[in-house]
């Protein structure tokens, strides 16, 4: 089957995305797009039955732009980023996983309890200090709104699919003829000297008319084009801003310290073990029935917990959970703790996680902090407080004060704020504001772009308001000729240099086929560069000379092939090409050699994944919801 797939694919990109796997490793651990949703209404997509959700999308179309964010920084196009850049490719993904994962389902395909379990452990979203800690577990998938259980599913029908996968791309493998036909190429090794010709002398004497400059900038006006740009002023709101220019009292410190004692409650806290039989066939109802036997016979507790529990955090410590002050559990749970005495196990407790027993080891009562402890926190409350009423009331106010108004500087001043100004940016945003795509669309609007309108208030974030308008626009076109007149003038001088210095350049080309090029060199006084085994590849001026050294004829033995080309400095070089070695395979070492079998592997596994995943796709049911959204 592998081979009708190859077949078929002959002549097409055979690219596959990293994204197969339905999960994006975000803090460390996991968030799942399919089947977390998938039988929400407003499906954007069905695979074989199975329903991609909206929300589905909306999380994977955010989590791919946090991973792009995060790798690329502010050095990506905020118009890349947009949902409507991002909806296609994320769908594709989103059916791709679903297309893998069912095939990894049908396949018979099954994951050990162990190995989710430890795969679970080793995740640094729940570790502290390397080490995993079972809060952070808790507070991990209480985040992300899945039960333990439920957790625990999802993990292992992903890992099932990477198995899946593995088996697929882990298959594949390169013959010794392949890669010898690579190596012959990529491997191969030039032995050359060169001179270089310098136009930097010859600059300086170089003449460029007027109308030179006229006539390369009319036939060259495609390297001399600007996107469309405008600037914009704006008034920016956040709460910050606010916050700085907000004193809090002594007087109203120790007032809402005052009322923070009087309202105190003191809290008890109860420290929690339990043993934990998740919910699902008649064997777990025998477990329940099992551990419920032993309990009554007055079995340890830590050891039962260790022997059956299923919660793989909190079992080897005997079930210990820690304390809680009432609202860390399933309200079942903690209703069930709150009513047992110290060193009391209650009887079977049921919550989405499954059937719990619950011992109470401790019961500690908290006491108010003093009011040191508690002025620092008071404070920033009460700051943050006081900014955030201001904010609010200024963002009330400023659509009005922004409306129709000529500049922006009037309503700042009624703010109490600062106007401020961007340079000029295209559509593929820059730094700051600029690169927000709320921002973008606005700038460049037609009723604020031409029109000339102040811009809705924009919601950047739920605390980070602005209002624009544009204060500059230039469309899209060639740059004028002043503009650009200085690079021009500089590229007909080095096109006129290297011009000027053909003529010496073939005569020490000449001279070199009889005489030695060294000799010839220090006759002309120029440096001989000599570069042995040289492979392909090199960056500026060298890369440059490398380039055109293997794209020349290789020398006949006993022989040498010459030449000259010119460089964009307008330099010119003159090369004696002396021996060319196609690469061997036999020459690498055995490590060598088995890392680059491995790697062509690996490029072949990945080819036949993608072979894999185009069949699957091409027999699969699939189905999309709404507008300009495509999906191969």
């Amino acid at each position: 089957m592998l081979q009708s797939m190859r077949d078929n694919l002959k002549g097409t990109a055979a690219v596959i995305v990293a994204a197969f796997f339905g999960f994006i490793m975000v803090i460390g651990g996991i968030d799942f797009f399919t089947g977390a949703s998938g039988g929400s209404a407003d499906r954007v997509a069905e695979v074989n039955g199975e329903k991609i959700s909206n929300l589905d999308l909306q999380r994977a179309i955010q989590n791919r732009r946090s991973m792009i964010e995060s790798q690329y920084g502010d050095s990506v196009p905020a118009d890349l980023l947009t949902d409507e850049q991002l909806r296609g490719p994320v769908l594709q993904q989103l059916v791709n996983s679903s297309v893998m994962r069912q095939a990894a389902q049908n396949s018979g395909m099954v994951m050990s309890a162990s190995a989710v379990d430890k795969d679970i452990v080793q995740m640094p979203g729940f570790q502290v200090n390397g080490q995993f800690d079972q809060q952070m577990y808790r507070d991990g998938l209480r985040r992300m709104g899945y039960s333990a259980a439920g957790f625990r599913q999802l993990l292992e029908q992903e890992m099932v699919m990477q198995q899946y996968v593995s088996s697929v791309s882990d298959s594949a493998f390169t013959t010794r003829v392949d890669a010898e036909q690579i190596v012959s190429v990529s491997m191969e090794e030039r032995d050359f000297d060169y001179v270089t010709l310098s136009a930097a002398p010859l600059l300086g004497d170089i003449e460029v008319a007027d109308a030179e400059v006229q006539s390369y900038y009319d036939a060259n006006q495609g390297s001399f084009q600007r996107p469309e740009q405008v600037a914009v002023e704006y008034i920016e709101l956040t709460p910050e801003l606010f916050a700085a220019n907000i004193d809090v009292s002594e007087q109203d410190l120790r007032a809402q310290y005052d009322q923070e004692v009087k309202n105190f409650e003191a809290k008890i806290r109860r420290h929690a073990a339990h043993i934990l039989v998740e919910s699902g066939d008649e064997a777990s109802a025998e477990k329940v029935a099992e551990v419920q036997a032993k309990l009554a016979e007055g079995a340890d507790f830590a050891d039962l917990a260790k022997q059956y529990s299923d919660d793989i955090i909190s079992r080897e410590d005997g079930g210990d959970l820690g304390f809680t002050s009432g609202d860390v559990f399933p309200e079942a749970f903690e209703e069930a703790l709150a009513s047992l005495d110290v060193g009391q196990v209650s009887g079977p407790v049921q919550t989405d996680d499954g059937t719990h027993f619950i011992k109470l080891i401790e019961v500690a009562d908290a006491e108010p902090p003093s009011f040191d402890e508690r002025k620092a926190a008071i404070s920033a409350r009460l700051r943050s407080a006081e900014a955030e009423r201001e904010f609010v009331g200024a963002l009330g106010r400023l659509a009005d004060l922004a409306y129709n108004a000529e500049t922006l500087a009037g309503p700042a001043e009624e703010l109490g704020v600062s106007v401020q100004k961007t340079p000029l940016f295209s559509r593929q945003g820059g730094a700051g504001i600029t690169s927000d795509s709320k921002v973008l669309a606005a700038a460049f609007s037609p009723e604020v772009m031409e029109d000339g309108v102040t811009s809705d208030v924009l919601n950047l974030s739920e605390n980070h308001a602005v209002v624009l308008k544009v204060v500059d626009h230039k469309p899209a076109g060639a740059k004028p000729l002043e503009e650009v007149k200085a690079e021009i003038v500089q590229r007909l001088k080095r096109e006129k240099a290297s011009e000027q210095l053909v003529a010496k350049a073939e005569a020490i080309q000449q001279k070199a086929g009889s005489e030695s090029f060294d000799e010839v060199a220090t006759a002309e006084g120029l440096t001989l560069e000599t570069s042995e085994k040289t492979r392909r590849g090199g960056f500026g001026a060298r890369g440059e000379v490398v380039n055109h050294v293997f794209g020349m004829d290789a020398p006949k033995p006993g022989a040498k092939t010459l030449g000259h080309f010119g460089l964009p400095s307008g330099d010119r070089v003159v090369v004696q090409l002396r021996a060319v070695r196609e690469g061997d395979l036999s020459r690498q070492s055995a490590e060598q050699r088995d890392a680059l079998m491995q790697q062509l592997a690996s490029m072949q596994g990945t080819s036949e994944l993608a072979a894999v995943q185009q069949y699957l796709a091409s027999k699969a049911d699939i189905e999309v919801s709404g507008e300009g959204t495509q999906v191969e």
